[in-house]
Parts: structure tokens; sequence; C-alpha cells
């Protein structure tokens, strides 16, 4: 089956996205290219996934159509399109009841997948990671804030496409990271702060789960779908509006600091418990999603 791929190759979210995608389709014996959203053709294909992006230039150009978007990102005037979809595939329970309300019989709930960062040759240590990268949405103000008001916390490291100014105690890495430094970075630190606003799927946090870290992250879809309470620590927003069609959570640094002491509270051993039954948790899921996409992509 010759299957396009229709997004942005943006280096971070939407190709990890496509790479995981490709890393199930290519195996099992589809021709799989990738296809910028704001072409105007593309070659023809018998399915075209669009990923977060959509354009209604290049529906003529694939016999049927499947979309994996992510509520945050959804443009209004793509709502009309989505009838035609053959299926729309949801990450997060949020997505498939906001598209089913919205009338549409089309959609599965399927979860999606994530890179397993897990480097047992890396020493763990007591001290927090904050994975801010590119995106708005990650919280870190309230992260910075907690650190700032509490100055007794463990060290955090920060990694961001953009500068902060941070309190002592913390740690600021920005610009490029190899993948072996990031990788480094994230497996040496027990505690993983993943406060997210609001996520598509949220990679940062299942790579966190894959690390066997305990994860600290907001008691919202997707994220509590990801981390659940008897493998990690979720955090309750402060308040929840909205971006575009999904859920947005506000995170009080207060609610960091406290579940940070918890954590920092907990013995070893409990932290190995937590990680152990999250690993177990998303890596499940990883191929739940396998057997799922490739069901579906049989079926649409």
């Amino acid at each position: 089956m010759k299957i396009n791929l229709v997004s942005r190759d943006n280096g971070v979210g939407l190709s990890r996205d496509m790479d995981l995608l490709e890393s199930i389709f290519t195996p099992a014996g589809h021709s799989v290219i990738r296809v910028n959203w704001q072409e105007r053709a593309m070659r023809r294909a018998d399915v075209a996934i669009f990923l977060e992006l959509f354009s209604p230039a290049l529906m003529p150009y694939a016999a049927k159509h499947i979309g994996i978007f992510n509520l945050e990102w959804f443009v209004p005037k793509w709502k009309p399109y989505m009838s035609r979809f053959r299926q729309l595939w949801a990450k997060s329970l949020e997505a498939y009841e906001t598209m089913r309300r919205w009338g549409l019989r089309n959609v599965h709930h399927t979860g999606f997948l994530s890179r397993d960062m897990l480097d047992a040759t890396v020493e763990r240590e007591l001290r927090c990671v904050h994975l801010a990268g590119h995106s708005p949405l990650k919280n870190t103000g309230a992260v910075i804030d907690a650190w700032r008001h509490d100055p007794t916390l463990p060290p955090l490291t920060i990694i961001s496409a953009n500068h902060y100014e941070v309190p002592a105690g913390v740690r600021m890495l920005t610009g490029y990271l190899t993948d072996a430094e990031l990788t480094r970075e994230l497996n040496a630190a027990r505690i993983h702060l993943c406060p997210s606003a609001a996520e598509g799927w949220g990679h940062y946090i299942t790579e966190a789960l894959t690390i066997g870290a305990t994860v600290i992250a907001t008691d919202g879809s997707p994220m509590n779908e990801q981390v659940r309470p008897e493998h990690g620590i979720l955090l309750p927003p402060s308040a929840i509006g909205r971006r575009h069609y999904a859920a947005h959570h506000h995170i009080d640094p207060s609610a960091i600091i406290n579940a940070v002491r918890h954590a920092v509270a907990l013995p070893a051993e409990r932290h190995d418990e937590i990680g152990k039954l999250g690993r177990e948790h998303v890596l499940a899921r990883n191929e739940r999603f396998r057997t799922t996409a490739l069901d579906l992509l049989r079926r649409a």
C-alpha cells in the first residue's frame, strides 16, 4: 500500500510522529513517503495520513484519508472536512470524546506510541528534570516559580529551546543537544516534571515513563492517561481554560512544590516500583497502538 504522511518535518514532535509511524508501516511492507502539508500536489497514494496539519488541496491525491489531529492546534475551518475522512485516530480520550460530540462516527480512540529512552548504564540521581523543548504549553514558568519560591527543592535541570532567567538551584540547558546528550540528561534524573497545560500525546511524558522515572504530570487528558496514580504523581489544575478545542490546564507553583517534596520523601524502593510500573504501562500502550494501527489501516 502507498501511504503519504502529510505533516511538517519540523525536527521535533511532528518529525518524531512520522518516524514512529514509519517504524510500523515500512516493516509491514507499505511504501511510505513524507509530504509537506503546504504542498499543492503529491504522489498518488492509497492512503494519506494527515498528522496534526491539514490541507484540503491534497485530498484528491489519495483514495482514502486518515486524520491524526491534536486538539490544541486544530483549526476550526477544518471541521467540515472531517466527515470525508475514512478514519480519525484519536490519541487521547479528550480528542475522541470531542470529535464524537461533533457528530463524527469515524473516530477511533487509538492512543499513540513513543520512543524507548531507557539507558540503564546512566546512574540515577535524586534530582529533577523538566524538558520544555520548543513548546509554550509545558507550564515552564510555574516550574521556575516553584524553585524561586522554595530554594530547598532538589537540583533541577531545564532543557529548553528558549532561555529563561532561573533562580539558584536550577541549571538551564538551551540550544541543541545531541540524542546521546539528551538521553543522558533524562536518564540521570529520578524525578521528571511534566506539568503540561495541554498535549496531543505527550512524548516527553511517555519517554520519561520508558526511562522508569518518577513522573509528575497534570491531572487532565491525555497526561493522566499516560501517568496513572499507581505509577506517578498527578497535579490538580488550579484552573482550566481552552486552547482551540483542547482543555488548557493551569498549574500553580505550590502544587509543583508539594509534589516534588512528596517525591523526594519516597524511599528508593518505592521510586523503583513506580518506575517499573510506569515503564510497563507505556510499553504495553506502544504494543497496542502498533496492533491497532495496522488493523485500522487494513480496514480503511
